[in-house]
């Protein structure tokens, strides 16, 4: 047994005896002064009866008093207690305190381990979670019990489950950004010995090298910036006009867009937008609405339209993005926000590394808003951004 188990066994039977004394001492003193009081009513039946003390009747003769033995006779053994029986009475008087302490003594041991059992195997179970046994759980090693410790077990198996997710997330970002970094590695490991075998085209080849070190370089940014959001780091409390933040935005899309043969519209309210602020940091920001808008324009069909809508309510900012291309498939739109992520048809989509929709959700978020993508009825997937505005977080 631990030392949790005694502490609670020897409060919880102290707190026992001292009711169990109390309320003995209570009855004993009552005992005693029942016994004082028959002892002073009762008459003395050491002194013979004196002569004359009985009646006198009609005949001139003198009889004892009722209840009183004849004279020279002794008392008879149905008469008051003689000494020595309240001595017997007393400790016969003792049982039941006897008997209650060896009960408070086993009433504390199992009230004791009641209490003791589930933290001990709390603590168990933390050793064995600490010691990387991800599958441990308590929940169903409580029972029936419906109390503040199995509220804590609950509890347990939330963060392990929570630690299972973090740690295979982890390692599923470690074994995708290993497999993001080879190929370009690879090839500029072979453009490198390509180029050593034939000289005379080494220009050709020292660019193709440089192309693959600009797309590692920008594959680590956009790591380091994944990280940061997802450590916490501090996005800055900088006031951001949108309208401002719309009219840049909207001028890149409509370039990216002539320059794909794609169509790009926007509806929005001016005048309200105008009126519209976010507390964060602006180049964040923008780079989460940019990569949505670039998705969209990768995806949709040739010729189609892309949509952005903002609209600005009372408390809050939403920035629509529709595409009219083939959409996700309703099993995975909850996994296009995951690192290296890219879809049924990421053969035909070669650009980018996934990352782009997993930074803009960590943005959105880090600013105190949400993203939600669903697919159109009409095709095509929208993807809506929600943003706090200033007064209202």
């Amino acid at each position: 047994m631990g030392r949790l188990f005694w502490k609670f066994f020897f409060f919880i039977w102290l707190a026992q005896l001292t009711a169990i004394a109390g309320i003995s001492m209570t009855f004993w003193f009552k005992h005693l002064d029942q016994d004082n009081n028959i002892s002073a009513r009762s008459p003395d039946f050491d002194k013979p009866p004196l002569h004359g003390d009985g009646p006198r009747f009609s005949d001139g003769e003198q009889r004892p008093r009722p209840g009183l033995p004849p004279r020279g006779e002794p008392p008879s053994r149905g008469g008051p207690p003689m000494r020595g029986q309240p001595h017997d009475e007393n400790s016969r008087a003792l049982v039941p305190m006897v008997g209650a302490f060896f009960a408070s003594l086993l009433f504390a041991a199992l009230m004791a381990w009641y209490m003791a059992k589930p933290i001990r195997r709390l603590s168990e179970a933390f050793h064995a979670l600490a010691g990387g046994s991800l599958h441990t759980r308590i929940g169903d090693s409580m029972g029936q019990r419906q109390d503040e410790l199995t509220a804590l077990g609950r509890d347990f198996d939330r963060m392990a489950e929570q630690l299972t997710g973090a740690l295979q997330s982890q390692r599923r970002l470690l074994h995708d950004v290993s497999h993001e970094l080879r190929s370009p590695l690879a090839r500029l490991q072979a453009a490198i010995g390509l180029a050593r075998q034939q000289p005379q085209k080494a220009e050709e080849y020292m660019t193709r090298m440089e192309r693959e070190a600009i797309r590692m370089d920008k594959l680590v940014g956009e790591l380091l910036t994944l990280s940061r959001l997802e450590a916490g780091a501090n996005i800055g409390q900088d006031l951001i006009h949108m309208d401002e933040l719309m009219l840049e935005l909207m001028d890149t899309a409509s370039f990216e867009a002539q320059s794909v043969q794609k169509n790009f519209v926007t509806t929005c309210q001016p005048e309200r937008l105008a009126m519209a602020g976010v507390v964060g940091k602006y180049e964040l920001l923008y780079r989460a609405f940019e990569n949505v808008l670039r998705n969209a324009l990768r995806h949709t069909r040739p010729g189609s339209t892309v949509t952005l809508e903002v609209a600005v309510l009372s408390n809050e900012i939403q920035v629509t993005v529709l595409d009219e291309g083939s959409g996700v498939p309703e099993a995975e739109l909850d996994n296009i926000f995951r690192p290296f992520y890219r879809g049924h048809d990421a053969e035909r989509n070669t650009d980018g590394y996934g990352l782009g929709l997993a930074i803009t959700q960590r943005v959105i978020q880090a600013h105190g808003g949400r993203i939600v993508a669903s697919n159109r009825q009409t095709g095509g997937l929208s993807m809506r951004m929600s943003l706090p505005l200033v007064g209202t977080q």
